[in-house]
């Protein structure tokens, strides 16, 4: 058995929740960060503490993890990861407040600090062969007379890169719009303006060198000198469907997803939505370790305080 079910039989009590943790923590058994000692005790009286038998040095499985320090049920934080990795339309704060029996506030610091937990230092893996670039505008007011990537105030500017796939047998007419390809890994972040610094170093930290790329006809695109680069004109704004098909699709979707299940997002923590959504889509293959992956992430990723998540994060590189 499989699904929303065997992982609540799991993850059924505190217990059950802590050994996870532990078990995660030190995936080859329990080793003293103090004097190396193998061996522990675990606390009866402080459940969350286990105790080096060669030192008495105390170890907290919450510690330095985005669980630090909190007062909520580790099962809670659990059913909240479940339904953070496995539903592909997100979940709100205010769905997991009611579902899970908890304050509004409560919920809102959860799904931050597990969005927290896919930042990336580093990329995982370069897109390659071929691949599709195209940005865009999300959030701020539209305004007569502005237009092309002119940014206003409250606009933040999106980037996507996706691998363009062929449709495997005959898929002339099938796949994306009929036209034989189909989505592959994709990579996407804020950026902080339409410039060649900003789209040249995306590209470069999330590209493979070599690649096929296509874009639009932007001059800034042009400086990739190491890429097969094949820019297309678009002529008038509808074509970038025809021309860019799946990454204009994808950055249709994203706005979409933003804006129907969250009912729209500030710019300043658009950064985590993104990463949320670039953590399912490239696991869409993967759907049964989605949340053993999130969680193994929440452990081994630094805690985050309140004040740094209403704070937002900075336009940075690849999610």
């Amino acid at each position: 058995m499989s699904g929303f079910l065997a992982f609540c039989d799991r993850y059924k009590d505190e217990p059950s929740c802590m050994q996870a943790l532990a078990d995660l923590h030190w995936p080859d058994g329990f080793a003293c960060g103090k004097c190396e000692g193998t061996k522990s005790y675990h606390l009866a009286s402080r459940p969350r503490i286990y105790e080096c038998a060669g030192c008495g040095h105390q170890h907290s499985i919450t510690a330095g993890t985005i669980f630090h320090k909190t007062r909520t049920d580790l099962r809670k934080w659990f059913m909240a990861a479940y339904l953070t990795s496995h539903d592909k339309r997100g979940v709100s704060a205010m769905m997991v407040s009611r579902e899970l029996g908890i304050r509004y506030e409560t919920a809102w610091l959860m799904c931050h600090k597990l969005r927290h937990a896919l930042t990336e230092s580093r990329t995982d893996f370069l897109l390659d062969d071929f691949v599709e670039v195209d940005e865009a505008f999300y959030g701020g007011r539209k305004q007569k007379g502005i237009c092309g990537r002119a940014q206003v105030a409250g606009e933040a500017m999106i980037v996507c890169a996706v691998e363009k796939r062929p449709v495997a047998g005959n898929g002339a007419n099938r796949g994306i719009d009929q036209q034989g390809y189909i989505a592959g890994s994709a990579r996407i972040a804020v950026v902080a303006s339409a410039t060649a610094d900003q789209l040249c170093g995306f590209i470069r930290s999330n590209v493979k060198a070599g690649t096929r790329i296509v874009s639009d006809g932007f001059t800034d695109y042009t400086l990739l000198d190491e890429y097969r680069h094949d820019p297309i004109v678009q002529g008038v704004g509808r074509n970038a469907g025809v021309n860019l098909s799946i990454v204009h699709k994808l950055l249709s979707n994203i706005k979409t997803w933003l804006n129907g299940t969250y009912h729209g997002v500030s710019t300043k923590h658009l950064p985590r939505y993104l990463r949320e959504w670039g953590y399912r889509f490239n696991r869409r293959w993967l759907i049964p370790s989605l949340d053993m992956f999130l969680l193994r992430r929440a452990v081994n990723h630094p805690t985050i305080t309140y004040d740094q998540l209403v704070a937002g994060m900075k336009v940075e590189g690849a999610t």
